[in-house]
């Protein structure tokens, strides 16, 4: 019976990293602005080869590591650039976050909590893999982060100490600032820690992380040291972006959730299941457990992470907590191996019931977001080969405009579909065939539209020869230009890169 319940388990597992799938198995890819610049970020590897910074962070002077660019980029050369080939990638890499996270939660409590683990830990994913980013990837560390640590507090193994550290400066290549807040608490923990038992040689292995976040000490040894200026500068800012109430509240709700439900604050059912989850946990602690550790780090891990979280004056983001869902899920099916397991098999089942029909309810919304979002990549490349069914082979002269002046979604589906085509195409070059492709405006700001940016810092003030409206609310106008036009300079502000790097 046993065998069978572990059986279904894991077919549910898999049916999840199918459902996962479903927009990759229609040929999309959800290419919003994170995504396409991590695309921009690969064509820059290709052609450089080695960088040490990845993708710049919401503050000044700041950047990720780029580690998420390096993991992705076998899977760029492969597949040629094409984001659909990467997209399934990710989903391998799903599958591979699954089978190490089994062997760890095996080893760490027993097999039922891990079949548990992988079934309801996989349900967040069906939403995401669609179109995976940096920060996001966290997530898949985290299981790495929190067992290495858990077999070196009972071990003291160095080899274990070595593990944890690689898993820190992994989440700091990642998301430079939820890695700075875990960086904190396992130094913190691991000096305590090493001081405590007389572990004397272990301070060596402390070494490692310099050498394993060697590309930022470069890079900023070359800048100025601009990001350790942006970092203290950040940490000590008393500038509140948002009202100190609405805060406050968002730091609540958020750990009251356990990023496991939504509406915390409202929400008694909510309430209650976190202060039932401190209870026994603190209970388990007293009964001297037989994973009294693990607990403990539970504890200093979740809650030492929410209260540095105050020190970012913002909102709480998604990507923030994110990587929180694999430890508080683990939290939850750890109490399987206890006597009060009868209380938490239905709510795990709870948990799982409410994250899956979420999830089931995401994948049928996708079914209009297909070659009809602004987002879509299908929607994007159908522009791209609706210009290059129209040239036939002929050059011609395109210019991108987005509303956030970036356009990292168009201009990276244009690059890849018309390199792919050998289209004979000259971005920011007027030509006698030229095009101007237009992101739709804000729904709430109609006035940023590309009309204005069209005729002047483009220079193109004649009216088009024909226009054509998309489904994705994209404009294509097409240009029959004059040599007296064409030799019109454009502004060269207007010249698209990464920005900030």
């Amino acid at each position: 019976m046993k065998k069978l319940f572990y059986l279904f388990l894991l077919l549910l597992t898999l049916y999840n990293v199918y459902l996962s799938s479903f927009l990759v198995r229609q040929g999309e890819v959800y290419f919003i602005s994170d995504v396409s610049r991590d695309f921009l970020l690969l064509q820059e590897m290709d052609q450089k080869k080695i960088i040490l910074i990845g993708p710049r962070s919401s503050t000044n002077n700041l950047f990720h590591g780029p580690l998420w660019t390096y993991i992705n980029y076998p899977a760029y050369v492969i597949g040629n650039g094409n984001p659909v080939f990467v997209a399934w990638y990710w989903i391998f890499l799903e599958c591979i976050f699954i089978a190490t996270s089994f062997y760890m939660v095996r080893k760490l409590f027993n097999t039922l909590t891990a079949f548990v683990f992988i079934a309801v830990v996989s349900v967040p994913l069906i939403s995401r893999m669609g179109g995976f980013f940096h920060a996001e990837a966290t997530f898949f560390f985290m299981p790495m982060y929190f067992f290495s640590i858990c077999m070196y507090v009972k071990s003291k193994k160095n080899l274990y100490l070595a593990l944890h550290l690689l898993a820190l400066a992994v989440f700091i290549q990642l998301e430079i600032g939820v890695g700075i807040q875990f960086f904190i608490l396992s130094i913190l923990l691991i000096i305590w820690f090493i001081l405590r038992h007389k572990l004397w040689k272990h301070l060596l292995t402390l070494f490692l992380l310099p050498l394993f976040l060697s590309n930022f000490i470069i890079f900023d040894l070359r800048n100025g040291l601009r990001m350790a200026k942006a970092i203290f500068s950040t940490g000590g800012s008393l500038h509140f972006f948002i009202p100190l109430k609405s805060w406050l509240e968002n730091r609540i709700n958020n750990t009251i959730s356990l990023q496991l439900f939504n509406d915390a604050s409202t929400n008694f059912f909510i309430c209650f299941i976190f202060g039932f989850v401190i209870f026994i946990t603190i209970l388990l602690i007293k009964n001297r457990s037989k994973y009294n550790h693990i607990y403990l780090l539970f504890l200093f891990y979740y809650f030492g992470y929410m209260i540095l979280s105050f020190f970012n004056k913002g909102v709480f983001l998604f990507h923030y907590s994110f990587l929180l869902i694999p430890l508080t899920t683990l939290w939850i099916v750890s109490f399987l191996t206890s006597k009060y397991k009868i209380f938490f098999f239905p709510l795990i089942g709870i948990i799982f019931y409410l994250g899956f029909v979420s999830a089931i309810s995401y994948v049928e919304s996708r079914e209009i977001f297909i070659e009809k979002n602004f987002n879509s990549w299908k929607s994007l490349s159908s522009i791209a080969r609706e210009i290059i069914d129209s040239q036939k082979g002929k050059e011609f002269g395109y210019f991108v405009y987005a509303p956030d002046a970036f356009a990292y979604q168009p201009r990276y589906a244009m690059m890849y579909n018309f390199k792919a085509a050998n289209a004979k195409a000259f971005e920011y070059v007027k030509k006698p065939t030229t095009y101007v492709i237009a992101a739709p405006s804000p729904a709430d700001n109609p006035y940023m539209s590309y009309v204005w940016w069209r005729k002047v810092p483009v220079g193109i003030s004649s009216e088009p020869a024909e226009v054509k409206k998309f489904p994705s609310g994209f404009t294509l106008e097409t240009f029959n230009l004059s040599l007296e036009e064409q030799r019109i300079p454009h502004d060269k502000a207007i010249e698209l890169g990464i920005h900030f790097r």
